[in-house]
C-alpha cells in the first residue's frame, strides 16, 4: 500500500456533516490507527468553517477547507476540478466518499479523470491480514452475494454505502488542524446556475423505520398478505415500526419503502423482532448491527437464528398473537 493519508470526503446535510460521512468517518479513523496513517477530511463549500471544526469532532486529524462561494452548493464540475487538484497536490493512499447521489457522481469522475480504481457501495472494508492491502466489500446480485474486490491502481476510491458502520463518536475536546486552499474557479468552470433547493416529502413510514427504537419485520413465514396486520399489530403494541425482507415488499404485501436489507434501508434499533424470516444475507446486512434481535420461525435450522441474540422455534401463529395480547394488558 503506497505512502498517504486517508481522507474523507464530507457531505454536509442541513448544516452539519450527515450521517453518512459520519458513518464513513468512523471506519476512516480505524483504519487510519491501523495503518498508522493520518486521517484528512475533504470540506468542499462555502462559509464552511464550523463543518471544517466539526470534521475534528469526528475523529479527523486535518482538514482541508476549500471556501468559495460557487461551491455553496453541489455541482459537478465545480467539485471535481477542486477534488482533482487537491488529490494532485497531496496525493492520499485512500479516498472516501458517501455513497450518496452527490458522492457517486463525485467519485465517478474523478476516479475516471484521474485513472483510479474506484468501488462502489461498499458495505464494509476490512485490510488484509498482512495489512498491505484492502478488502473492499460491497453487495451484487441484488444482495444475494458480497463480492471481494481489489484496487490494483495507487490511489484507491470508494464509496460507503449508508447504515455500513457505526457513526463515529463525537469529541469537542479534539482539535483539528485546518489548511485552507483556494478552490481557482471561474464561472465558466461551473457552467451551471443554481435555481432553488425543494425538499422532497420523506415518506413517514420510512420516517418512522429510520428513526424507532425498536422494529419489527416480517418475511414470507407470515404465509401470506393476510396475516401482515400481526406484524403491524406487534409493532404498535411496542410502539415500533414496521419493517420487512426484499422477498415481502416484491409480493407487494406492504410498502416498498419498508424493506430492510442491502438494497433497502439499514437500521438499527435497540430492539428488532423477526416474524418469519429466513435470514438471508440480503436482509440481515440491513438489521446485524441492532442492539438486540429476537427472530421466531419454525425452522431449527433458519439461518436467522445465527444473527439473533434470542430465537424462538415454533409457528410465529402460536406466540405472535398471545404476545400482542399480552403487551397490551401489561400498558
Amino acid at each position: 500500500m503506497k505512502k498517504g493519508n486517508i481522507w474523507v470526503v464530507n457531505e454536509a446535510s442541513e448544516g452539519s456533516l450527515s450521517l453518512i460521512t459520519k458513518e464513513t468517518m468512523s471506519k476512516a479513523r480505524e483504519l487510519s490507527d491501523e495503518l498508522n496513517k493520518e486521517l484528512v477530511a475533504i470540506e468542499i463549500g462555502y462559509k464552511n468553517e464550523e463543518l471544517a471544526k466539526e470534521s475534528g469532532y469526528y475523529g479527523a486529524d486535518k482538514v482541508v477547507k476549500v471556501d468559495d462561494e460557487l461551491l455553496e452548493n453541489y455541482n459537478t464540475l465545480g467539485y471535481a476540478k477542486v477534488l482533482e487538484a487537491l488529490m494532485e497536490k497531496y496525493d492520499p493512499a485512500i479516498v472516501m466518499l458517501p455513497a450518496s447521489h452527490n458522492g457517486r457522481d463525485l467519485a465517478g469522475r474523478v476516479s475516471a479523470r484521474r485513472g483510479v480504481g474506484l468501488v462502489a457501495d461498499c458495505s464494509a472494508v476490512e485490510l488484509t491480514e498482512d495489512k498491505a492491502d484492502i478488502k473492499w466489500i460491497r453487495p451484487s446480485f441484488d444482495g444475494k452475494l458480497f463480492c471481494d474486490v481489489r484496487i490494483l491502481s495507487e490511489t484507491m476510491m470508494a464509496t460507503i454505502g449508508r447504515g455500513s458502520f457505526v457513526e463515529a463518536p463525537r469529541d469537542e475536546k479534539r482539535q483539528v488542524e485546518i489548511i485552507k486552499e483556494e478552490a481557482g474557479l471561474s464561472e465558466e468552470d461551473v457552467k451551471t446556475k443554481f435555481i432553488d433547493f425543494e425538499k422532497a416529502d420523506i415518506n413517514p413510514l420510512l420516517d418512522k423505520l429510520l428513526n424507532s427504537k425498536v422494529v419489527v419485520s416480517g418475511g414470507r413465514g407470515l404465509g401470506g398478505p393476510e396475516n401482515w396486520h400481526l406484524v403491524e399489530e406487534l409493532a404498535d403494541a411496542l410502539g415500533g415500526a414496521v419493517g420487512a425482507t426484499k422477498a415481502v415488499t416484491d409480493l407487494g404485501w406492504c410498502d416498498k419503502d419498508l424493506q430492510v436489507g442491502v438494497t433497502g434501508v439499514q437500521v438499527k434499533p435497540d430492539l428488532y423482532i423477526a416474524l418469519g424470516i429466513s435470514g438471508a444475507i440480503q436482509h440481515t446486512k440491513g438489521m446485524e448491527n441492532s442492539a438486540t434481535i429476537i427472530a421466531i420461525n419454525n425452522d431449527p435450522d433458519a439461518a436467522i437464528f445465527n444473527t439473533a441474540s434470542y430465537g424462538i422455534v415454533d409457528d410465529l401463529f402460536n406466540i405472535v398473537p398471545d404476545l400482542i395480547e399480552e403487551i397490551k394488558n401489561r400498558k
